[in-house]
C-alpha cells in the first residue's frame, strides 16, 4: 500500500531531499524512546526514534524531538505507530536531519497492542495527549495505511519490550557533563566547548585535534613563547605537543598550558575531515580524559559509541552567525577569555620587543599626577563633581516648550546640567608630604543630562554615517563594541573583504553639541561651550531606530535617515552641503589660478582680511544623555605618556540613552 498523500518518507528526510526549516507530516514506528526530562525553558523534552517502509537496516531511524509542558507529555512503547502532523525539519549539530515540534504540531499514538489483528481492518482511537493533537485527526485512509504498515514493516530492529524499557529508563539518568578544560581530570568523561587552534592532523584511520577554551590546566603540555621544549615533554606529535619529532611546525599559540590534544576515531573523524578546520568552535561530547604515553600530560580521546548507536557523531561545529540569544553561554565565556588572552599576549609581545630609548624617570614628587587612580579615588572624584553640579547656580534649561519634544532621553528624574559643567577639567584633591595637593586628571567616568543643539556633524556626508567591518566571533558578546579587535593602524575599507557575507555595517559618527543657554560663550568670550560627542553603533540604533547599512546603495534607507536627523538638527545638513559645495568651488578656482601662474597675486595696501560669515543654524535644542570616558592614544612625548609607555589618556564624550520619536 502506498504512503498516503501529504506524508514524507523518512528516507527523503535522512537523505536531505527536504529542506531544513520546512514543516512535514510523517508516519513511523517507534524503535527507541527517551523519556521526558525538564529543560531550562520550563518545558519538558522527550525524543522518539522512528523508521518506516522507506528505510531498512540498522541505524536508519530518524529522531523526533518533542518540547511540551509536563501535562502534555506522554510515553510510547516499542512498535507503537506515531503519526506526526506539521513537525519542523531541523539540523542539530552534525546529526542527520530530524524533526522537532512546533506550536502547530499534532501527534497521534497508536499503541502496538491496540492495532487490529488484521491488516485489512483500519486502526482507530489514537492517543492524543493535548488539545492541539485533537485538532488534526488522521483520516480513514490514513488509519487503513497505519494498520497495513504495522503488519508489513520489518520489525527485526525493534528491541524487545524489556530492553526497550531499560533503555528508556536509562535516558532519565542525565547529568550535565559540560565543563571547562581547566577542570578536567584523569580518568573522567566530559563534554567540552573549545576552539580548534591548529589544522587537524589526519592519520587516515583517526584524526588528532588541538583545542583550547583559553583556560589553563596544570596537566596540559606547556607551549612556551621562546620555542623551548620542557624537559617533561613526550614523544610523537606533529605540532610539538611532544618533542620527539624533529623539524616540527612552529607553534603559534595559545601559549602556556591552555591546549588539549584529542585523538578522534570514526565515525567522528569523517565529520572532522569534512567540516572542521583551524579556527572552528566545536562542541565535543563524551571525551575521555587520561594521561598519555609519557604519563605526564592529559590527553583527550573520542571513540565510537559501543552502546545503542555506534554511528552517532559526537562532534558539533558551532554556528556563530545565529542569534546571540541562541548561543551557548559557555561559548560566549570562551570567546571572552580568548579576547582577553589575545590582548594580554599582544601586550607581552610589545614588552619583549627590543627596548628603544628610555626616558629618565622623574622624581616621585613630580609624577603623582601620572599615577593611575584606584576605584576609591575615582568614586571620590565623582562625588565631588556631583556635589558641585548640585550647588552650581547656572542653569542650562530653557522652558520645556523651547525643547524639542520629539527627542527623549533616559533618566528624566535627573536635572540637566550646563555644558560648562561637563567641560570642566577633572581634578582630585589629596595630600602629599603633609600638604594638600590638587591633581589634574585626564578624564573622569561620569554621565550627565544636558540641553544642547547640534552645530556640526562628522562625517561630512550623511551616507558615510555607517561603516563596514569584518564580522568576528566576538560579535555574539553583549559587551563587544565592534572596535575592540580592530588594529589601530589598519583602516577598514570595503576592499578589505572578499566575501560580502563577512561584512557587518555599523553606525559610527559624531555630533558637535552646543549649550543652549543665553551665555553660549565663556567669560573670556574666546570659545563657545561646545564639544564633540561620539555616537557608536548601539547608541545610534537607539537614536534613529534604524539599522546601519550601506546608505550609498540603499537610497530609501538614506531618505529615512535624513528624515530622522532633520527632526534632530533641522536645516543643518542643507547648510553643510552648501558649505561643502562652496569649498569645492573655491578649491577648483584656486587650482586654476595656480595653474595659470605660479606667482602669488600682489597684495593691496588697503586690503583687509575677510571675515567668514557664519549662517545661523535653525534647529531646536533638545535634551540628551552624555557620558565622559577616556581612551588611550599614542603619545611620543614621554613626559605626557600617562597611560603607559607611548600612550596617554584622552578625554572623550559620547551620546547615549537618547531617542528620536516620529510623533
Amino acid at each position: 500500500m502506498d504512503l498516503p498523500q501529504g506524508y514524507a518518507k523518512i528516507v527523503d528526510i535522512l537523505g536531505e531531499k527536504v529542506t531544513a526549516g520546512g514543516f512535514l507530516n510523517v508516519i513511523g514506528i517507534v524503535v527507541d524512546f527517551q523519556k521526558p526530562i525538564p529543560t531550562k525553558g520550563g518545558d519538558y523534552k522527550a525524543r522518539i526514534r522512528l523508521f518506516d517502509m522507506s528505510v531498512s537496516g540498522e541505524n536508519r531511524d530518524m529522531a523526533f524531538d518533542i518540547f511540551r509542558p509536563s501535562s502534555q507529555m506522554f510515553e510510547v512503547g516499542a512498535g507503537d505507530i506515531v503519526v506526526i502532523h506539521q513537525a519542523k525539519c531541523q539540523r542539530y549539530r552534525s546529526d542527520p536531519l530530524s524533526l522537532i515540534t512546533s506550536y502547530t504540531t499534532a501527534i497521534h499514538i497508536y499503541p502496538a497492542a491496540k492495532i487490529p489483528p488484521s491488516p485489512a481492518q483500519p486502526a482507530s482511537n489514537p492517543l492524543m495527549p493535548s488539545k492541539q493533537d485533537s485538532s488534526r485527526k488522521p483520516s480513514l485512509k490514513d488509519e487503513q495505511y497505519i494498520s497495513w504498515f504495522f503488519h508489513n514493516v520489518d520489525k527485526t530492529y525493534i528491541p524487545d519490550i524489556e530492553q526497550f524499557n531499560i533503555q528508556a529508563t536509562r535516558s532519565l539518568n542525565v547529568k550535565d557533563k559540560l565543563c571547562e578544560l581547566k577542570d578536567v581530570k584523569d580518568s573522567t568523561f566530559h563534554d567540552i566547548i573549545a576552539q580548534v587552534v591548529q589544522e587537524p592532523y589526519d592519520y587516515n584511520d583517526k584524526i588528532r585535534l588541538y583545542v583550547s577554551d583559553y583556560t589553563e590546566n596544570s596537566g596540559f603540555f606547556n607551549y612556551r613563547r621562546d620555542g623551548q621544549v620542557d624537559n617533561n615533554s613526550r614523544d610523537g606529535d606533529p605540532y610539538g605537543y611532544t618533542s620527539g619529532k624533529a623539524g616540527t611546525p612552529k607553534w603559534i599559540g595559545p601559549f602556556g598550558k591552555r591546549t588539549l590534544q584529542i585523538t578522534c576515531w570514526e565515525p567522528h573523524a569523517t565529520v572532522i575531515r569534512q567540516r572542521v578546520k583551524n579556527g572552528s568552535w566545536v562542541h565535543l561530547l563524551n571525551i575521555q580524559f587520561k594521561f598519555g604515553t609519557n604519563g605526564r600530560n592529559l590527553e583527550g580521546y573520542l571513540r565510537q559509541d559501543q552502546n545503542a548507536f555506534p554511528n552517532k557523531v559526537y562532534v558539533d561545529v558551532l554556528d556563530l552567525s545565529q542569534d546571540s540569544e541562541q548561543i551557548h553561554p559557555s561559548l560566549k565565556n570562551a570567546i571572552r577569555r580568548k579576547r582577553d588572552y589575545e590582548k594580554e599576549e599582544k601586550a607581552q609581545r610589545t614588552e619583549l620587543q627590543p627596548a628603544q630609548k628610555t626616558s629618565k624617570k622623574r622624581p616621585a614628587a613630580e609624577q603623582p599626577e601620572d599615577k593611575r587612580l584606584n576605584a576609591k579615588q575615582r568614586r571620590a572624584i565623582q562625588r565631588a563633581q556631583a556635589a558641585e553640579k548640585a550647588t552650581h547656580g547656572e542653569t542650562s534649561t530653557k522652558t520645556s516648550s523651547d525643547l524639542n519634544q520629539q527627542v527623549i532621553a533616559e533618566y528624566p528624574e535627573q536635572p540637566a546640567v550646563p555644558v560648562s559643567v561637563i567641560l570642566e577639567p577633572a581634578k582630585y584633591e589629596t595630600a602629599h608630604q603633609g600638604g594638600p595637593l590638587l591633581l589634574d586628571l585626564p578624564f573622569t567616568c561620569a554621565k550627565y543630562r544636558t540641553n544642547v543643539r547640534i552645530i556640526d556633524f562628522y562625517p561630512r556626508r550623511l551616507q558615510d554615517f555607517a561603516r563596514v567591518r569584518k564580522q568576528t566571533e566576538c560579535d555574539i558578546l553583549s559587551d563587544y563594541s565592534g572596535t575592540d579587535s580592530e588594529p589601530e593602524e589598519e583602516a577598514v575599507t570595503i576592499d578589505s573583504f572578499v566575501d560580502a557575507g563577512d561584512r557587518i555595517w555599523q553606525w559610527r559618527f559624531a555630533l558637535r553639541l552646543q549649550d543652549v543657554t543665553a551665555a553660549a560663550k565663556d567669560s573670556s568670550g574666546q570659545k563657545d561651550n561646545s564639544f564633540w560627542a561620539v555616537v557608536d553603533n548601539m547608541d545610534a540604533q537607539l537614536l534613529t531606530s534604524l539599522d546601519a547599512c550601506d546608505f550609498r546603495v540603499n537610497p530609501d534607507e538614506l531618505t529615512r535617515l535624513r528624515e530622522k536627523m532633520f527632526i534632530l538638527w533641522g536645516d543643518l545638513e542643507e547648510k553643510k552641503a552648501k558649505e561643502l559645495e562652496n569649498t569645492s568651488k573655491k578649491q577648483k578656482a584656486k587650482m586654476a589660478k595656480k595653474t595659470a601662474s605660479d606667482r602669488p597675486p600682489d597684495s593691496s595696501d588697503n586690503e583687509e582680511p575677510k571675515k567668514k560669515e557664519k549662517e545661523v543654524i535653525l534647529n531646536r535644542p533638545f535634551t540628551c544623555c552624555i557620558r565622559q570616558y577616556g581612551v588611550r592614544v599614542n603619545e611620543s612625548n614621554p613626559d605626557k605618556a600617562n597611560a603607559g609607555e607611548g600612550k596617554r589618556w584622552k578625554r572623550m564624550f559620547g551620546l547615549f540613552g537618547t531617542k528620536i520619536c516620529d510623533t
